[in-house]
């Protein structure tokens, strides 16, 4: 009998203790106890700096974070320089900015000077999955490698689903690809493939398919159809170049290298509590989600809800993360495959 009334005690224990972790996981961000206690401390800075690759993926926060957090100002600034601009400030002991949004690799540089600092992400309802850096950064969205088509010149049905689909002769003439993305998404690729076969591939492109190699922007020729699809584009930009007016598509290809971008805080922050809410608000559910409904970038690691996330999945699509681990060997890749891009 006693062995009986234990073992319910213990059942009963782990039930509660379930809910009680269910109940937290359902609970809103802005009610979280670690964020309330920060958001009284925040409002006494008043403002917050936040510095990213490129202005349009800070000009909306202010309009959405007002709305859940009142009587801060946010300062957004757009600079693909910003790490070289907080290693000088560091050195000359200056520090201008709380929050920093770019990608991991663009982060390294920086944070090997021990700038960041370390968050209990776990604390604001972070998956320990989704953090970087022992703790330093957090994820927050990712620039998804893809095939981006004219939706007025190719046809559903002539759509190709793998990367070698893209080297059928009816593609001849027809495709474009950036100079700085293409040898990119070979990085990536030859992760997965092996370098051999990434560079063949990217011969055939060139010499072969004809590719155009560009740096000018490659909506301008989907347009037109001069060139009707654009290798290693990214689903972002099939949303953006269709709200500038040129219809275009992002495909499923079977496989999918994601960019990983994160948020960041700095040890000697200007904001500090003021920074902490605003990072720690971005990389949750709620702003993930405003990412990608906002500026079109989406989280499509392991347990996200985006859209872009359930297509991958339903696809059965092979996702590359950028991952630390690989970083200096892709790094070696895009050398390489740069070289062979630009024709050197």
């Amino acid at each position: 009998m006693v062995s009986i009334h234990r073992a319910a005690t213990t059942i009963l224990a782990a039930f509660l203790l379930l809910a009680a972790g269910s109940a937290s996981a359902q609970t809103p961000f802005q009610d979280l106890p670690a964020v309330k206690a920060l958001y009284e401390k925040a409002k006494a800075e008043k403002e917050v700096v936040i510095w990213a690759p490129v202005p349009s993926e800070v000009d909306w926060i202010q309009e959405k974070f007002a709305k859940r957090f009142p009587g801060i100002d946010i300062k957004g600034v757009g600079d693909l320089q910003a790490a070289t601009k907080i290693i000088a400030e560091s050195r000359a002991g200056r520090h201008s900015v709380d929050v920093w949004t770019t990608s991991l690799g663009n982060m390294l540089e920086v944070q090997k000077r021990g700038l960041f600092a370390k968050v209990d992400w776990a604390a604001f309802g972070v998956d320990r999955r989704n953090v970087f850096f022992d703790g330093e950064a957090a994820a927050v969205h990712n620039f998804v490698y893809t095939s981006v088509y004219a939706k007025e010149f190719v046809k559903p049905e002539d759509l190709p689903r793998g990367w070698d689909d893209l080297l059928d002769p009816k593609w001849k003439g027809k495709l474009l690809a950036s100079d700085f993305l293409l040898p990119r998404l070979m990085g990536f690729l030859a992760i997965e493939w092996g370098p051999e076969r990434a560079e063949k591939w990217g011969r055939a492109l060139i010499d072969d398919q004809k590719v155009l190699i560009t740096s000018a922007p490659p909506e301008s020729f989907l347009k037109t159809g001069e060139r009707v699809l654009a290798v290693g584009g990214s689903v972002a930009q099939a949303f953006n170049f269709t709200d500038g007016g040129v219809k275009s598509g992002y495909v499923i290809m079977d496989v999918m290298p994601a960019v990983q971008f994160v948020m960041t805080t700095f040890k000697e922050s200007p904001h500090p509590n003021a920074g902490l809410l605003l990072a720690a608000w971005l990389v949750s559910e709620e702003g993930r989600a405003l990412f990608e409904t906002t500026v079109h970038e989406a989280d499509i690691r392991p347990g996200s809800a985006s859209t872009l996330a359930h297509e991958i999945a339903d696809a059965k699509a092979k996702v590359i993360f950028e991952d630390v681990a690989t970083m200096d060997q892709r790094a070696e890749y895009y050398k390489k495959f740069s070289a062979l891009v630009r024709g050197q």
